[in-house]
């Protein structure tokens, strides 16, 4: 939960005021907040979420380096509204970075992720993954079944044929279906097979690749 005024250096506050007219600034962003309105608003670095109870999450950005501590650098988009689950998704940009928030409905509580996740088909899961040369990997397993949402970091890479030692993930997380994820798309590390097969298991037990 937010405490005071700040969560993960987000600058972050619940207040007892209503939704008000949006003023979007984003053009990805003003999408989404077409389709919540009265549930969601943006005032120039303000970005307000409804609670329930008649409450508010107030989201402040500080997008100028200059006049943030440098790991406080934040700018928050909503990236989506998931309504059978009482979540918000933040997609937040950091200085050199980024990363993602879950916030519920319910009270504001807040579960930080790698990156803006996908869900499953059913929606009891979703994928969060990071795969890029700076950051290397980061990949999400997030069960919504859970309050909070539970967060499994998966740290093993597939050794499928045509692996390497310093291969990364595919960019685009696909559910295949409510078990699996396969990941499609080119590879941000040059020279990496794109046939290797990508395919993350999931079931009773901890995530695992197939091949």
């Amino acid at each position: 939960m937010p405490s005071k005024g700040l969560l993960w250096g987000s600058k972050m506050t619940i207040e007892n005021q209503p939704i008000q007219g949006s003023k979007p600034i984003d053009r990805s962003e003003a999408t989404v907040l077409a389709t919540v309105p009265g549930r969601a608003s943006r005032d120039g670095p303000i970005l307000r979420l409804k609670l329930q109870d008649g409450r508010t999450l107030k989201i402040t950005d500080c997008d100028d380096v200059n006049a943030c501590e440098a790991d406080r650098f934040r700018k928050h988009l909503l990236a989506a509204w998931w309504p059978a689950q009482g979540y918000y998704v933040v997609n937040v940009g950091l200085y050199e970075d980024g990363m993602a928030y879950l916030i519920a409905e319910r009270d504001g509580r807040t579960t930080r992720v790698a990156a803006p996740p996908v869900l499953s088909p059913s929606g009891r899961r979703a994928i969060a993954l990071v795969s890029n040369l700076i950051s290397g990997v980061d990949l999400n397993v997030i069960d919504m079944t859970t309050t909070p949402p539970n967060v499994t970091e998966v740290t093993e890479m597939p050794t499928c044929a045509g692996a390497g030692d310093n291969s990364l993930l595919r960019p685009k997380p696909v559910w295949v279906d409510d078990s699996q994820v396969r990941f499609e798309g080119k590879s941000p590390q040059p020279g990496d097979n794109p046939n290797t097969k990508q395919l993350l298991k999931l079931g009773a037990g901890a995530p695992a690749w197939q091949c």
